[in-house]
């Protein structure tokens, strides 16, 4: 009896893990290049955004990251900068192809209130030094997890979008409740049993293949200042580590 339990136990697992790769595969998106990233602070893209930069690279789909702080909280910027480059060449994304902002309106942390106007000059001179940006993506208004400056980078973009001429796609990240957020790989789950991932341009979720469920701890490991160890738990038990799913801004 106890064998039979064995059996069916992994037949069941092994089905699951074939469907998870499957709806992964189908899971990603149709943008087209090239895709502005606006973070708010170096790791963001690392923490939250991994299984959208895996999509996209499978896609070659070019990225750009615009990092609207150095994270210079603690009096680390400089070295969270290096920390950024390097994340983002593990992701795919060219270091000509990634601007970290050292502003003094745009400075990490939690009490300080970012500009929207400055975020948006930010933001529409990468996007013309750049040349080429089809679509932005950033935050929800609520900011993934509630943090001021990633509310204020939503908020800032938008503003943008709204004196923006039709054309340029605007897309968000969006945020999980607190029943979803720590769910870990359980996040996958509802896409697997029910194949819930049609995508229109606007729309879509990306979901991290199996053999890719380490990324963003790799890309963490890129982060070495602020790989602490409940920055380990976040990225093991955050759904954001395994969907992510996009909607228009």
């Amino acid at each position: 009896m106890h064998s039979v339990t064995v059996v069916c136990l992994s037949v069941v697992l092994a089905l699951l893990l074939l469907l998870w790769l499957k709806i992964s595969n189908l899971a990603g998106t149709s943008v087209r290049s090239d895709v502005l990233l606006v973070l708010a602070h170096p790791d963001d893209e690392a923490m939250f955004f991994t299984p959208l930069l895996h999509s996209l690279r499978a896609q070659r789909v070019t990225v750009h990251l615009l990092c609207l702080s150095n994270g210079n909280y603690a009096g680390m910027g400089k070295e969270r900068e290096k920390e950024l480059y390097a994340s983002g060449a593990f992701f795919g994304v060219q270091r000509r192809n990634i601007r970290v902002v050292d502003h003094t309106d745009l400075q990490d942390g939690m009490g300080n209130v970012w500009s929207p106007l400055v975020i948006r000059r930010e933001v529409e001179s990468y996007m013309q030094k750049a040349g080429n940006i089809s679509t932005i993506v950033t935050f929800d208004k609520y900011g993934v997890s509630g943090h001021p400056n990633h509310i204020a980078v939503h908020n800032g973009v938008r503003g943008l979008k709204e004196n923006m001429p039709p054309g340029l796609l605007h897309l968000q990240l969006r945020s999980r409740s607190l029943l979803f957020k720590y769910v870990g790989l359980l996040a996958v789950l509802p896409y697997v049993l029910w194949s819930s991932t049609s995508a229109s341009r606007t729309s879509f979720v990306a979901v991290i293949p199996p053999a890719s469920a380490w990324e963003s701890m790799a890309a963490m490991r890129k982060h070495a200042s602020q790989f602490v160890w409940f920055r380990y738990l976040f990225v093991i038990f955050s759904s954001y580590t395994y969907v992510n799913e996009i909607e228009e801004l």
